[in-house]
């Protein structure tokens, strides 16, 4: 157990939004205050952003929706279930339903109340909603401000490292089926984990300068391709996992093939990974016009392989392994080479910000 600086964050908004209320000695609000806080708490501060405004209407409209029916069809506990079906029915039709919870518990906290000057009673609670939705917006943009590359650049470092063990390893019939099975499902979950970290580094440091803009946007850009090159290498460890036994019953000389054709692909994405960070030149890493000669003869072989008339009288397993191994890594290849580039020109000197500050908003999507 460890308490994180979003958990640290969200004891200290609550605290503060039971205090301020008491402060302004309207005690009353303390409660709610800290309910809304906790809602509006949001993993980055964009979203914290992106949310406030639609807080704050979502709780006007709750408290203007249980006024309106305590005034005309009072706070039975029938109504007050009515009146949430309305203001849920409300806030879908307008986009906010994202924000139901907090705008729901406003409406109940107002309707159920027993004070005799019922408006403001209800301008009070209202307050105090919007007022915690401030403290939580401020507190998440002012303390430990989210940094989401760090984690994100470590889980990817780690997981690609780890793949490429378990490439090795099955090329070289050292790896071992359960366990295997095993680590392909920890590396499933944490390729999820790099989509929600580069999802939430999108968010952190807003900013409304266009240089800065454009230059957060491209390493997003190559963020995303690093993540996506990943993928694809975990699908050729899956496939040369599911392919196991026929793998190891290809000839001996296509095995070696395959095995010289990964390490140059696992050299290069290494490479590639350390040009990303600084330790290698931008002009590095040509592993495609390099290795030519032997990626042709690694396609013919795989080819011959395939088509094999031993192979065309059952029921095609082996030529239809061959081919879903060949397809794999090519693909591999393929992001490798679309990574390679962006790399370059993201580390390189041939970009001008002056000229792409028009092409921000499709850069963004």
């Amino acid at each position: 157990m460890r308490i994180g600086a979003r958990t640290l964050k969200t004891g200290i908004a609550v605290a503060l939004a039971l205090a301020i209320p008491a402060l302004l000695n309207v005690p009353s609000g303390s409660v709610l205050a800290a309910i809304s806080a906790i809602f509006a708490l949001q993993p980055s501060v964009k979203r914290s952003i992106n949310t406030l405004k639609d807080r704050i209407i979502a709780n006007l409209i709750g408290a203007l929706v249980a006024i309106c029916i305590t005034l005309t069809l009072g706070n039975h506990y029938i109504i007050v279930g009515l009146a949430a079906c309305l203001l849920i029915a409300i806030l879908n039709q307008l986009n906010l339903s994202s924000v139901i919870g907090l705008a729901t518990v406003t409406l109940i906290v107002i309707m159920e109340t027993t004070e005799d000057n019922f408006i403001l009673y209800a301008s009070i609670r209202v307050g105090a909603t919007i007022m915690g939705v401030f403290i939580a917006f401020l507190v998440n943009t002012i303390l430990f401000p989210p940094k989401y590359e760090e984690k994100l650049y470590h889980v990817t470092d780690y997981s690609t490292t780890e793949i490429m063990k378990f490439l090795r390893a099955s090329v070289r019939k050292n790896s071992q089926y359960p366990i295997l099975k095993k680590d392909l499902k920890w590396i499933k979950s944490e390729l999820n984990r790099m989509d929600v970290y580069l999802s939430l580094f999108k968010d952190e440091g807003v900013t409304t300068r266009k240089k800065d803009r454009i230059q957060k946007m491209r390493k997003v850009v190559v963020y995303r391709q690093i993540i996506a090159t990943t993928k694809e290498a975990y699908n050729l460890s899956y496939t040369f996992h599911k392919y196991e036994n026929s793998f190891n019953h290809f000839p001996k000389d296509l095995r070696i093939l395959i095995r010289e054709r990964l390490e140059t692909l696992l050299t290069a994405h290494e490479q590639i990974l350390l040009k990303f960070n600084g330790r290698v030149s931008p002009d590095s890493v040509n592993f495609i016009a390099y290795k030519a000669p032997l990626r042709k003869e690694f396609m013919q072989s795989f080819f011959d392989e395939a088509s094999l008339e031993e192979y065309m009288h059952d029921d095609y397993g082996q030529s239809n392994a061959v081919i879903h191994i060949m397809s794999s890594i090519l693909k591999y290849e393929e992001y490798l080479e679309h990574l390679n580039i962006l790399i370059s020109s993201y580390k390189g000197n041939d970009w001008n910000p002056d000229t792409d500050i028009s092409n921000i908003e499709h850069i963004e999507q």
